[in-house]
């Protein structure tokens, strides 16, 4: 009897092995895609920035034509073209739109002529740049299975995102005015805002809706500079990293009035538009965008639009 249950018993091990050799090397081989395809995520991602010699033009979009180059999308957030224009437009407050063009700089002078024709004029708008999020267009999870099985679903795309990595999200600077006449630098990292230079009034923005302002931005190496209407946007940075400023009263509390901002990391991304709903403004936020053209920064990075 004692026999018989040794026999079955070490019968059981073995099917019991054979069953946990093959699942150990299915996890193995997937750890192995998953670590081999990290950088091949990674390089993806990043993609081949145009780049040109000092005062190249390096992009313009009139949004007359080659509409599949910008984000567009329907909904209560959404981004068309209308009337040869890149609209944005919000229905709720505190949210954002936005489109980016497919694709990446390193070193530019973007410009753009901007309206805001309808919703409240507590807005705000204006450049995106250093935009790094997941691409439809190519394989951004980390293993190419991953992309295989996400590119059946896009909601099952989204949910291995989100188990893959729960902290992933958009990273983006943005250089925003109002219609009512304020401007401010932001950066978002993961879906968290990081305000760098706090709201500041300027008699250089045109106010109310319907008013047409031209924004620049120019990145050079890790060195940002900001026009609005031709103007140099002075920013109240503050102190310490991490740490936040207020201007009130006409002085920077808590930093100091820079002409530039130095930023922490090179700036390669996405460059493109973005709408927000304020708390206090409210939802139907409508902005217009027209006539974006990039340049390869001069040696001088100069102040003059090149609009």
């Amino acid at each position: 009897m004692s026999n018989v249950l040794v026999t079955e018993s070490t019968s059981r091990l073995r099917r019991l092995h054979g069953l946990i050799r093959p699942s150990s090397a299915i996890i193995a081989l997937l750890l192995a895609l998953v670590a081999g395809n990290l950088l091949y995520a990674h390089f993806d991602r990043a993609g081949d920035p145009i780049v040109g010699a000092p005062g190249d033009l390096l992009y313009v979009a009139t949004f007359d034509g080659y509409l599949d180059e910008w984000d567009l999308y329907d909904g209560q957030q959404s981004a068309s073209i209308e009337d040869g224009r890149l609209r944005l437009a919000l229905s709720s407050a505190q949210t954002a739109s936005w489109s980016v063009a497919h694709h990446h700089f390193i070193e530019f002078d973007i410009s753009v002529a901007v309206s805001a024709v309808a919703g409240p004029i507590d807005n705000a708008f204006g450049i995106v740049f250093a935009m790094q999020s997941p691409s439809e267009e190519a394989c951004d999870l980390p293993a190419v299975i991953f992309c295989g099985l996400g590119q059946w679903s896009a909601l099952l795309s989204a949910a291995l995102r989100k188990v893959l990595d729960p902290a992933a999200g958009p990273h983006y600077y943005a250089f925003l005015i109002s219609s009512d006449g304020y401007y401010r630098l932001e950066r978002i990292v993961d879906g968290a805002r990081e305000v760098l230079s706090a709201w500041i009034p300027s008699a250089s923005i045109y106010q109310d809706l319907g008013a047409q302002n031209k924004i620049r931005v120019i990145a050079q190496g890790t060195e940002l500079k900001f026009f609005v209407n031709g103007v140099q946007a002075l920013l109240c940075i503050p102190d310490e990293p991490g740490a936040s400023s207020t201007f009130t009263n006409g002085e920077c509390i808590g930093g100091r009035m820079l002409e530039r901002f130095q930023a922490p990391e090179p700036l390669q991304g996405q460059l493109g538009l973005i709408a927000q709903a304020t708390q206090t403004g409210g939802g139907g936020v409508v902005v217009d965008f027209d006539n974006v053209t990039v340049f390869s920064p001069s040696v001088a990075g100069g102040g003059d639009a090149k609009l």
